[in-house]
Parts: C-alpha cells; structure tokens; sequence
C-alpha cells in the first residue's frame, strides 16, 4: 500500500506542479518551494526502488496469484519441533526445581 501511495504521489505532484507553479512561483518563496517540490519529484522513484526492494526482501509479492500460482520461498523457520512435550513443566517436578506457578 506505501508502494502504491508513493507511486500517486509521483503522479499527482506532476499535475499539481504542472497547474500551480505559474501561479505561486512569482517570488523568491514560491520558486523555492517549486524548487523544493521538483527535487522531492525527483528523488521518489529511487524511494519507491527502496520500498519495493524491502517489500521482496521480506517475501512479499505484488499481487500474488496475478502472475500465475504463488511460489512458496518463505525465509522464515519454525521453532517449534513436533516432539515437544504436551506439559512443559512435566520435567521440572520429576527433577525436584522450582516450578512457577500461576495465581
């Protein structure tokens, strides 16, 4: 969704410095900030490049499904083993420590 917010924000700063920069930008405060607003034009796509390559990094895909079958490549491991106990404090009473208690 910030990809995609980002991406209108490119769009809609065209049009929006594309309709008011002749109107606001007949002083030295309204040619800075028409400045300012060219230069943030500017530096969106290497932004947007940023936020799509943390957004693979982290496995997500843009749509999934679109493309064909979703690909399983998740990065993440479970730590949870099937053998684990039912009880996980059964093994502290039988070694005589301390077991918490609840209230």
């Amino acid at each position: 969704m910030f990809l995609g917010g980002l991406v209108t924000t490119i769009f809609l700063d065209i049009v929006y410095i594309s309709i008011f920069y002749s109107k606001f930008a007949t002083g030295d405060t309204g040619r800075f900030s028409a400045g300012m607003a060219i230069l943030s034009l500017l530096l969106k796509p290497f932004s947007c490049c940023l936020v799509y390559h943390m957004h693979r990094e982290r496995g997500g895909e843009l749509r999934p499904g679109f493309f064909g079958p979703s690909q399983e490549r998740s990065v993440y491991q479970t730590i949870d083993s099937p053998d684990s106990p039912a009880e996980p404090f059964a093994d502290l009473e039988d070694r005589g420590q301390a077991v918490p208690r609840g209230y």
